[in-house]
């Protein structure tokens, strides 16, 4: 990759407008295109508490499994939507799972929102999707994929609507 496109590449990645932030924890993996995650997470239903990323390989067995994930980073929440990247060891299939700390209580509670990478469909009452719903590939570079941020309605979980 030429200079220049690195340049570019990093700016783009490093200067998004302040509702839609790149945190910088592993932006240098998605600038220098090694494997890489850049999980576009939206509907975040205030610009406060944190956001947990949990990105788990593909050992279906370790899927959602607290000791399951190989890389967990936690950000502050600077928008309602964010660009978070998270460097991977390797290219192969992976998945992501993300939990909006809404009240920094460091528990999960009615406060809370969560989402997967590719936006399964899940319930209240059936709230984990299986790894196929929300895996995707990882190449030589950076990966792209949506998370849409969902939140209790009642007993219904859905996006957040302002």
């Amino acid at each position: 990759m030429s200079y220049s496109r690195l340049i570019m590449i990093a700016s783009a990645v490093l200067c998004a407008g302040p509702a839609h932030a790149v945190v910088t924890g592993d932006a240098a993996s998605c600038a220098a295109g090694k494997p890489s995650v850049l999980v576009h997470v939206s509907g975040i239903k205030q610009g406060s508490g944190r956001l947990k990323l949990s990105i788990y390989g593909a050992d279906r067995d370790r899927w959602l499994a607290k000791q399951g994930r190989i890389a967990k980073l936690k950000v502050p929440v600077t928008g309602t939507a964010m660009d978070v990247c998270v460097a991977v060891p390797a290219a192969g299939r992976y998945a992501v799972a993300v939990h909006h700390d809404f009240n920094l209580d460091g528990k999960r509670d009615g406060a809370d929102g969560g989402g997967y990478s590719r936006n399964p469909k899940v319930t209240l009452f059936d709230p984990k999707p299986d790894f196929e719903q929300a895996a995707f590939a990882v190449g030589k570079g950076p990966a792209r994929v949506q998370v849409t941020m969902l939140y209790l309605h009642g007993l219904k979980v859905a996006p957040w609507v302002s």
